[in-house]
């Protein structure tokens, strides 16, 4: 016992141990959760480089000076001699993405202030589409919370649903007043999704930029707004309206370095034109001498035609700069990732990470389409799968079900059917190793309860949706606009949707949609510089 180290030294050496063990076993759970492969988290994955270890996120509710739900503009007086650049947000989320990159861009080209409106999230009843710009200023106008903060604090889950036609046939007087229209819309603003300040002052030095594009907060987009907080008294004298008969009435074409030989005289314009009724040329709108010039619409991917180098890299920049920003999106994603590397590992898929997809169908301008574009993706499956066998190996996918065809496709094709469908792991577990993992974002309700999904699935079983991922969609469940007490889970899910489907290690879209687009470019190349 002469040789027995002393109490205190066996002590320490114990709880040195433990620590040891507590540490190692930490670090084991953490990694875990960091998906493999297809799911890597890259360093521009949380924004402003911060990491999932910081004690609050740059975007956290409680961190004031970055509430997510709050401008980060700060609210200023317009300059005296400060040219403004004004629009009309309309449609859905990805048409006012498109208006808003336009809207920079004509804010860089013009050196004017962009009059940086909301987002506009909605139900389906309350969109705001195209109209001629009085109409659509005018719904603009309706957005108010002045005379329903009754409504403030009613479950919207115990509220009945309101339709189009329901909402088309009440007076403004009340929609304003009914909880249902209330819990159906909210504003949040661009910086909420977007990194915009990063956007504004990254131009510098791009395409010979030497300032950041400027921004006015503008919280709503009302003519009252402009007269508040622009001081604008004779709309005539200090505004340029544009005010298009048409949703595609003007085309702006850049002839900074190119002749268009366009004059206001002009009854005819350039094959350059094509589904544009007007061109209207950059140097014209830079010489307009009014406080603001105010666009209707600026939807259109292609609808200003940059020509000049300088133009063209600004352009490229700012589309390639509008990705997701948004730390819940970032959290709920996490969180799938690292459930679709588990399910990878346990169900023996034979290729890494996970293949990723778009099919819109719940649209007129899609539905008739739904089985070419289900055929389009079952094939663009079908090579994957084979690029992905050994060069040994000649087999191609020993699942051989067609797909559907338009022909093939029951009546009602997106009502679902009665019976409870088989989970993603009773169908994916037992199949052939090369049977593709795969993410599907899609506007179908319960798409395994689809006629328009059947035959797909049956090729394809390792098909995953986002209802697979309860856990993610919760952290999105509590989430809720603080400055009208909105649930943001019904406008969030799109983009979760977007941002995880994008890091799939391809992508496949729907030719046409807006949303196919945006995951195209610029988040999938966002995950995958290389």
């Amino acid at each position: 016992m002469a040789n027995a180290a002393p109490r205190w030294q066996r002590r320490t050496f114990l709880v040195i141990a433990m620590l040891g063990i507590f540490f190692f076993m930490a670090a084991v759970h953490y990694l875990e959760l960091i998906p493999d492969l297809g799911f890597q988290v890259n360093p521009g994955f949380w924004p402003e480089n911060k990491s999932p270890n910081n004690e609050e996120y740059l975007q956290s509710e409680s961190n004031k000076e970055h509430n997510p739900f709050l401008t980060m503009f700060p609210e200023r007086s317009p300059g005296n001699q400060e040219l403004f650049l004004g629009y009309v947000p309309h449609s859905g989320f990805h048409n006012q993405r498109i208006e808003l990159q336009n809207a920079l861009r004509l804010a860089a080209y013009l050196n004017r202030t962009l009059l940086l409106p909301p987002l506009f999230s909605f139900a389906k009843s309350l969109k705001i589409g195209w109209s001629p710009p009085s109409v659509m200023l005018t719904r603009w106008s309706q957005l108010t919370r002045e005379y329903s903060q009754s409504c403030r604090n009613l479950d919207p889950t115990q509220l009945a649903p309101i339709t189009l036609r329901e909402y088309s046939a009440m007076t403004p007087e009340e929609r304003v007043r009914d909880c249902t229209v209330y819990h159906s819309w909210t504003l949040t603003p661009w910086t909420y999704v977007f990194d915009i300040q990063k956007v504004i002052q990254g131009v510098v030095g791009i395409g010979g930029q030497t300032e950041p594009i400027r921004v006015f907060d503008r919280s709503n987009v009302t003519i009252a707004w402009m007269a508040e907080h622009l001081g604008i008294t004779d709309l005539d004298k200090e505004v340029y309206w544009l005010n298009e008969t048409s949703q595609y009435d003007f085309e702006i074409l850049d002839d900074s370095e190119a002749d268009y030989n366009l004059h206001p005289e002009a009854t005819s314009y350039p094959e350059i034109l094509r589904e544009y009724g007007q061109g209207l040329l950059l140097s014209d709108l830079k010489a307009r001498p009014e406080r603001v010039v105010h666009f209707g619409s600026l939807f259109g991917s292609d609808r200003i035609k940059a020509s000049s180098q300088a133009h063209v890299e600004l352009q490229h920049y700012i589309d390639a700069s509008l990705d997701i920003w948004n730390q819940k999106i970032f959290d709920a994603t996490k969180v799938a990732g690292s459930q679709i590397e588990k399910w990878r590992v346990l169900t023996a898929r034979a290729a890494p990470g996970f293949l990723g997809a778009h099919i819109r169908v719940e649209n007129k301008a899609f539905i008739n389409d739904a089985g070419q574009n289900l055929e389009l993706l079952a094939q663009w499956l079908r090579n994957m799968t084979n690029l992905d066998q050994k060069p040994s190996t000649n087999n191609t996918s020993s699942i051989q079900q067609p797909a559907p065809t338009q022909a093939q496709l029951p009546p009602n094709t997106t009502e679902p059917q009665e019976q409870e469908p088989p989970t993603f792991l009773e169908r994916c577990m037992g199949q052939p190793p090369e049977s593709p993992l795969l993410y599907v974002a899609t506007d179908v309700h319960q798409p395994r309860l689809s006629p328009v999904f059947v035959d797909f699935l049956n090729e394809f079983p390792c098909t995953m949706i986002l209802s697979d991922f309860p856990e993610s969609v919760r952290l999105l469940e509590e989430v809720r606009n603080p400055v009208d007490n909105i649930r943001m889970l019904p406008f969030l899910t799109a983009l979760l949707d977007a941002n995880l489907v994008a890091h799939g290690r391809q992508f496949h879209g729907t030719e046409g949609s807006t949303f196919s687009q945006y995951i195209s470019n610029p988040l999938w190349p966002h995950f995958h510089p290389s």
